[in-house]
């Protein structure tokens, strides 16, 4: 296994409500032949949730439509919609509440494509620990009750979206008192808190989850989204941009949507696996074993499709539990844009 581990932080749908960006290469637009379109794309290194855009690098699906990608680094101590303007980037993938609160604090952007269906963390602990393990029978009420008066490493600032929708869950459970230690978006800092025991569980995120596992470093509590209905029952996380690039940009937004359509879906094809896994631990640092558990594991869960009922459902959900406000309402029409060339 490499030791090398890169800082990083995570039945067929209704006609009615569905949009898909998905579609294949001769339905796409296309730059020309003379002319190279930049597009910068914000991500955390080391995350599952990069690979779709490295595999379309790879295959050559950006170069296709004219398009040169740049990637720069999500900045750790900044929710999503506020790293996008402080990286001057045009594209981030952040979660249903970061949007909303970035929204409502004045910064604009959409959703524009989807990216995962649910939220895609695991509680983990110290290896040693003898909290309860839903991997050993327990149920997620008693595992998420076991954290009651623990020290919690958790991926964003006490306040943010993130933040909120876990306390939300933890008072599904009856959980009242638990102190928050901000660990930031990457897993290498929650592997490290694991392993020196400064904290009783931590939130962690593919590709750290699968380190872990291959690595017996820690003991998995909980996958949330088996768990509680804050995570369980609510849309994810998908692509944004800034409002203004919908705007101006909207052949190259659809475009990227389109991409990522096709790159999910080589991802997914087991005949992919082996080209995949080569890059996910390029691209991440993480071992071929660890690699390949990412892609046998987590990409079931990746689409580009954006389902109006489940996200209005999320938004209206987010403001029951507080992570959004009422005003100005979070809606599918204020919070989602489809890009038409």
């Amino acid at each position: 296994m490499q030791s090398r581990f890169a800082l990083a932080s995570v039945g067929l749908l209704a006609a009615i409500g569905l949009v898909a960006c998905g579609g294949d290469k001769s339905e796409a637009p296309s730059a020309g032949a003379d002319k190279t379109e930049t597009i910068r794309v914000m991500m955390y290194p080391a995350q599952s949730y990069r690979l779709p855009v490295m595999i379309a690098e790879q295959q050559g699906f950006f170069k296709a439509r004219g398009i040169k990608l740049e990637i720069t680094e999500q900045p750790a101590s900044m929710q999503g919609m506020q790293g996008l303007v402080a990286t001057k980037s045009d594209i981030g993938q952040v979660t249903v509440g970061t949007l909303g609160q970035g929204w409502q604090a004045g910064t604009k952007g959409a959703f524009f494509c989807g990216g995962i269906n649910v939220l895609q963390t695991t509680m983990m602990a110290p290896k040693d620990s003898k909290l309860p393990s839903a991997d050993e029978g327990a149920g997620w009420q008693e595992v998420l009750k076991a954290l009651e008066g623990k020290k919690i490493g958790i991926q964003t600032p006490v306040g943010s979206g993130l933040q909120l929708m876990f306390a939300a869950a933890l008072a599904e459970a009856g959980v009242k008192d638990v102190t928050y230690v901000n660990l930031g978006g990457g897993s290498s800092a929650a592997i490290a808190a694991l392993g020196n025991g400064s904290v009783d569980a931590a939130q962690v995120n593919p590709t750290g989850t699968q380190f872990i596992m291959n690595a017996k470093s820690g003991k998995p509590l909980l996958y949330m989204s088996k768990g509680p209905k804050t995570y369980k029952d609510y849309y994810g996380s998908g692509w944004v941009a800034p409002t203004k690039f919908l705007e101006e940009r909207p052949e190259t937004a659809k475009a990227f949507c389109e991409i990522m359509g096709e790159a999910v879906k080589f991802i997914q094809d087991p005949a992919n696996r082996e080209i995949s896994t080569s890059v996910l631990a390029k691209d991440t640092g993480v071992s071929p074993e660890v690699a390949g558990l990412v892609v046998d594991q987590v990409y079931s869960d990746y689409s580009t499709e954006l389902d109006k009922d489940t996200l209005t459902a999320t938004f209206d959900a987010y403001v029951s539990l507080g992570i959004l406000k009422a005003e100005p309402k979070p809606s599918w029409d204020s919070l989602v844009v489809i890009p038409k060339a």
